[in-house]
């Protein structure tokens, strides 16, 4: 879920980063669609469980490292829940858009990573 180095530089607030990130994602689906698919097969298969479940772990610790890098506002734990408030919209977003099409998506995003920054 990171984005490079330099489309961070450009994005000055952190909502702004997370909006960012949800787009390039949704815009360009069959990525993180596949990337579902494998999350389903490593439940039927140990060993594959085992590859990803590293490649997941390495991707979340590259955002910790990347929020900590960049000063971006908040903590590891901040990093985490953004992360997986994210990746629970873009699940929703992807596989049932029709759920949240009474919300307007860019301000869920800036509400929940304000809210997760509390008074920073």
């Amino acid at each position: 879920l990171a984005l490079d180095p330099g489309e961070v530089r450009e994005i000055a607030q952190l909502p702004d980063l997370m909006r960012a990130l949800f787009h390039r994602i949704t815009d360009d689906r069959t990525g993180w669609l596949a990337l579902l698919e494998l999350r389903l097969e490593a439940t039927r298969r140990p060993e594959l469980r085992t590859a990803l479940t590293e490649t997941l772990r390495t991707n979340l610790n590259a955002n910790i490292e990347g929020r900590q890098a960049h000063g971006l506002p908040g903590d590891d734990t901040t990093t985490v829940l953004l992360y997986y408030a994210i990746s629970g919209l873009i699940l929703e977003q992807l596989t049932v858009p029709d759920v949240l099409a009474a919300f307007d998506v860019d301000r869920l995003i800036g509400d929940f990573t304000n809210r997760s920054l509390g008074d920073q």
